[in-house]
């Protein structure tokens, strides 16, 4: 059985060493000229600039998700960094020794300590808050639920019966929904405490989330791993690879050969035709849906969305990546302060910056060197994608003009030093990513949860209308990323082993 795996990111990658280790023969056709999709990087001189992860969600045992990376790499083996803080955020009002600075840190002890320390006058609302995170903290093992492949009936039966330990959940979850941490943080009184919970993220997210989140750092099972995105995208490509797999790179798929209701191959951008038992789309759904087939199998629903509104897909970056001569290992890893007001060439307005300095992964820049970044969301991807195809000198020219207007605030903020030591310089657009992965207005995850990350989807990983093809990646589930990536491989290797036994029954 040969199976054609289009897209090699983490979702193509996963569902290729899952079904290289049932027996199956796969290939992987990537459009670019390295694997990873968006989990990846790049190098600029003695620099290599992160592209994507900053956390692996069961990168240690603990939760669900560890068993699913054991089920296609050997995770306990690599080397996961733990953080003390989430990130440092610049607040107006100061706490009650001076300082403007609020810290987000990750263990929920210390935090609770911390807020109770700055803020003693809302103890009782600190408590609570804590106590709700480590609530949460033991249930996490049992989402979402997951069997060891090989485990014995009675370990299942075990497993089984702790998800009587998630019913709680439903009241907590029933009750904190209604609340995002910009609401939440009316019910402080200290200034300081109020200001910058009410500011933790750029946009507001639900206190469900906020606290899930919570418990995944405190229970340190979202590590950062070393070396960045590139290294880990390329460590599963040798697993796959290993595992007997092959990865065509440079290959761009243009369209998903169906003979009348069944997917029996490819046909390249170079015109070669590729035969194959099983399709398995792994790269952006709305190429896969609207491009390689053509939309004639696509559902009245999926229709609706092939021009969503802005907020319905996930945002994507304009990031200006910097290689700076200078050890920067006293400035905080990642933090967000107020700036001079800046209007992009996109017309985003932003009075704050997100800026990230990996002085912690010595593996993306020499000895006395630093890494950073400087992050602007934005929901205006068409816009740099259209700039780019009609006009590339007038793309080159805005790209230049907002990479001197965010040095000018980073000079502003850390001085004049920093931005004299810069050796390299790189602004990614949306027209990055989307030229690279395809990914749809060059989003960087998928689509938006809207506050809601239960909220259901038009996007299914098989087709009513379509044989032996399957989706996977993060277009399948609200909010996206690495995690719905690995977990919607491990869907499509089943349903590709599920449909070929019944062929041959």
């Amino acid at each position: 059985m040969k199976i054609s795996i289009i897209g090699g990111g983490i979702a193509g990658l996963a569902t290729g060493i899952l079904l290289q280790k049932r027996g199956l023969e796969t290939t992987i056709f990537e459009q670019h000229t390295v694997a990873g999709g968006l989990c990846t990087g790049w190098q600029r001189g003695p620099y290599t600039f992160n592209g994507c992860l900053h956390w692996v969600l069961g990168s240690r045992s603990g939760i669900s998700f560890h068993t699913f990376w054991r089920e296609v790499i050997d995770i306990d083996s690599l080397e996961f960094l733990q953080f003390r803080e989430r990130t440092v955020i610049e607040t107006i009002a100061a706490d009650r020794c001076g300082s403007h600075n609020f810290h987000f840190i990750n263990n929920i002890d210390d935090f609770e300590a911390y807020l109770l320390d700055v803020a003693p006058e809302d103890s009782r609302e600190i408590r609570r808050w804590a106590k709700r995170v480590r609530f949460l903290v033991p249930r996490l093992r049992y989402l979402p639920p997951a069997f060891e492949a090989n485990a014995p009936i009675m370990s299942k039966l075990r497993y089984a019966l702790g998800f009587v330990k998630l019913v709680p959940l439903l009241p907590f979850m029933l009750r904190w929904a209604r609340h995002t941490n910009a609401t939440y943080a009316r019910r402080f009184r200290n200034p300081f405490l109020r200001e910058a919970v009410e500011n933790l993220y750029e946009n507001p997210i639900r206190m469900t989330v906020l606290m899930f989140l919570q418990a995944y750092a405190t229970s340190g099972v979202a590590g950062y791993p070393a070396g960045g995105s590139l290294a880990f995208a390329q460590r599963l490509a040798q697993e796959y690879e290993a595992a007997g797999g092959r990865i065509r790179l440079g290959c761009e798929v243009e369209k998903i050969d169906v003979d009348g209701r069944k997917a029996v191959g490819l046909t390249l951008r170079n015109g070669e035709k590729i035969a194959a038992d099983f399709i398995v789309s792994a790269a952006d759904w709305h190429a896969t849906i609207f491009g390689m087939l053509g939309e004639k199998f696509a559902t009245r629903r999926m229709l609706r969305l092939r021009q969503p509104a802005k907020n319905q897909v996930f945002y994507s970056f304009c990031m200006l990546h910097l290689g700076v001569a200078a050890d920067l290992a006293a400035l905080p890893h990642f933090s967000r302060f107020a700036i001079e007001p800046l209007v992009s060439p996109d017309c985003t307005y932003y009075d704050e910056l997100e800026v990230h300095v990996y002085n912690y992964d010595r593996a993306l820049a020499p000895e006395g060197r630093t890494t950073m970044s400087v992050n602007l969301t934005t929901r205006e991807g068409d816009f740099w994608i259209r700039l780019r195809q009609s006009d590339r000198d007038e793309y080159d020219r805005q790209k230049l003009w907002l990479a001197a207007e965010l040095l000018r605030r980073v000079e502003a903020k850390f001085g004049r030093w920093l931005v004299e030591a810069i050796e390299v310089q790189d602004l990614t657009t949306p027209a990055t990513y989307h030229r690279f992965t395809r990914n749809f207005r060059g989003s960087s995850q998928g689509w938006s949860p809207m506050n809601n990350i239960l909220r259901p989807i038009a996007v299914g990983p098989t087709l009513p209308k379509v044989r032996n093809f399957v989706m996977a990646g993060h277009w399948q589930k609200a909010g996206g990323g690495v995690p719905v990536a690995l977990h919607t491989a491990r869907v499509a290797a089943k349903i590709v082993m599920k449909s070929l036994k019944k062929s041959k029954q």
